[in-house]
């Protein structure tokens, strides 16, 4: 009887060790069919989406905004349905708005007109009218939020230059003008500096303009 449980053991360890040779030389499923290097390859792609003529538009839902002219945000799904869900999670877009040049933070009305574009659309959905990437890496669009150009607004408010030397809208021109004449925002000030001015200066200068 002793022999013979012995014998069933020694069965059932052998049939155990053979089952988990069997199992370990079995192919292990990856995550997903093509989640090797998708990661890397996403953020390249919605790059490629947003890449195109002035015409091209693009929805960005924004996260933050960086100071009166500059924001970030992701890919808005509901305005571009084709676009990945996980590389809208992924990809972080910084966009200058065109045409306009905002006070620099620090710099009289600086913080003024980054709490207007906030005030204007933070947390929202905006759309792209794409034109090209700068030096910084950051795309540079003119901004639409519900219909309205969000570049006119700011100069509307008098919170921004028009950025003539490298955009030449007449109606920016005209907003900057009459903003100006009626002492709007920044333009209260005689001694305003305008911003690529202010970005050449060294502290002591800026100190004078406090």
């Amino acid at each position: 009887m002793k022999r013979l449980m012995v014998l069933a053991v020694a069965l059932l360890m052998l049939s155990c060790g053979c089952q988990q040779k069997t199992e370990s030389r079995l192919p292990r499923p990856s995550a997903t069919p093509s989640q090797r290097g998708t990661m890397s390859r996403m953020g390249a792609s919605v790059t490629g989406c947003l890449s195109g003529s002035d015409s091209v538009k693009v929805f960005l839902k924004v996260s933050r905004v960086i100071d009166g002219d500059t924001f970030e945000g992701r890919l808005d799904n509901d305005g571009n349905p084709g676009v990945n869900p996980w590389a809208q999670q992924l990809t972080k877009i910084v966009v200058r708005i065109n045409g306009i040049d905002a006070p620099e933070r620090g710099q009289f009305y600086g913080d003024v007109a980054t709490l207007h574009l906030q005030w204007l659309i933070s947390g929202k959905a905006v759309g792209l009218k794409l034109k090209q990437k700068d030096m910084y890496g950051r795309w540079i669009a003119t901004t639409y939020q519900d219909g309205a150009d969000i570049g006119a607004e700011m100069l509307k408010e008098g919170l921004a230059w028009h950025y003539k030397e490298v955009d030449g809208n007449p109606r920016y021109a005209q907003l900057e003008a009459e903003a100006k004449l009626a002492g709007l925002g920044l333009w209260c000030d005689d001694r305003a500096v305008p911003p690529w001015e202010w970005r050449r200066m060294s502290k002591y200068e800026r100190d004078a303009y406090r």
